[in-house]
């Protein structure tokens, strides 16, 4: 297997013989971790096939509509790659670290009942992200959102990342996957293994289908996560209210009604919106309404489409709240 990197003039190299990077001249805002994906998504009233996913397309869509000055470190299969070229183009995220592997993109299948639950089945799964392969103009960003899909992220890659004066965000539900040989896939807590991680980032947002594998108490999965250092720790849950610690505060933010069409990318766009914001200034808890009215305007489309910008969730949150933002 060889992995390429796609240079600026759109050619590749091969990583196994070129290591030097081109150095941009701006600082990056923001660098997204984790792999694109194929999605085939399926609810009782039908289905999308072959539909690009992953954090590169739902938390990166959200940063550009934002404004954020974004780029990419994952790997996409040569089956999918013009694909993924055209929508980073189209979205100006920088495609230095967007790597060509000679097998085939991930894939996931996503299955949903009325509720909003969801059974995964994994199709494929793509190489691990490695800290050698990463831009090096990519290490003096800003903040990195960390959302991988199946453990293609590892203590040594969050290591060389965190600086004193970056943030760096991570949404571990990939890190919780365990994918049978069938390609089933189980969320699992591995203690001993998701607090060393955890330990190396700022923020942590957990699902609610992490939280199941906790097997425990909402709370008591915040203060694990402030006890081994996290300093914002969330939990989303639907539709019912975000929960977060933050200083040794605990405080509730609600979601907003909407009609869901479809959740897939939700928690990202939400990762996404709050790292954003947050990076502007803003209070965690503010923070945490402008995510939670960006999430809840972007599940209201089927598929990597209806990404707000700043103006229509502020619009959002006005009609919804009857408060600014």
């Amino acid at each position: 297997m060889f992995i390429l990197r796609l240079l600026k003039k759109k050619t590749a190299v091969n990583l196994e013989t070129e290591s030097k990077c081109i150095e941009n001249e701006n600082r990056f805002d923001v660098i997204i971790i984790g792999h694109f994906s194929l999605d085939k998504n399926i609810w009782p009233t039908g289905q999308i096939k072959n539909t690009l996913g992953g954090a590169p397309t739902y938390s990166g869509s959200i940063f550009a509509a934002l404004g954020k000055k974004t780029g990419i470190f994952t790997i996409i299969g040569k089956d999918h790659f013009s694909e993924a070229l055209s929508f980073c183009q189209s979205k100006n995220i920088d495609t230095l670290g967007l790597l060509v592997s000679t097998e085939q993109t991930m894939a996931f299948q996503n299955s949903y009942t009325t509720d909003g639950s969801r059974r995964q089945k994994c199709l494929h799964v793509a190489p691990k992200l490695l800290i050698r392969n990463l831009p090096k103009n990519y290490l003096d960003s800003k903040a990195f959102y960390i959302s991988p899909l199946a453990g293609e992220v590892d203590e040594e890659l969050l290591r060389k990342l965190k600086k004193k004066e970056n943030v760096l965000m991570l949404d571990p539900q990939g890190l919780m996957r365990n994918i049978s040989k069938n390609g089933e896939v189980k969320v699992v807590f591995d203690k001993n293994k998701l607090e060393r991680i955890f330990k190396l980032v700022d923020i942590v947002k957990i699902g609610k289908d992490e939280v199941k594998a906790f097997k425990m108490q909402e709370k008591e999965i915040l203060n694990t996560l402030d006890r081994v250092g996290v300093k914002i720790a969330i939990i989303t849950r639907g539709k019912d209210p975000i929960m977060i610690l933050h200083s040794g505060r605990f405080f509730e933010v609600q979601t907003l009604d909407t009609e869901v069409k479809d959740p897939t990318g939700a928690g990202d766009v939400f990762g996404a919106a709050f790292l954003s914001e947050y990076m502007t200034g803003s209070g965690v808890e503010k923070a945490a309404k402008f995510a939670a009215a960006a999430a809840s305007l972007k599940i209201r489309y089927k598929g990597p489409n209806g990404f707000p910008s700043k103006k229509d969730i502020i619009r959002h949150l006005l009609l919804n709240t009857g408060k600014p933002l």
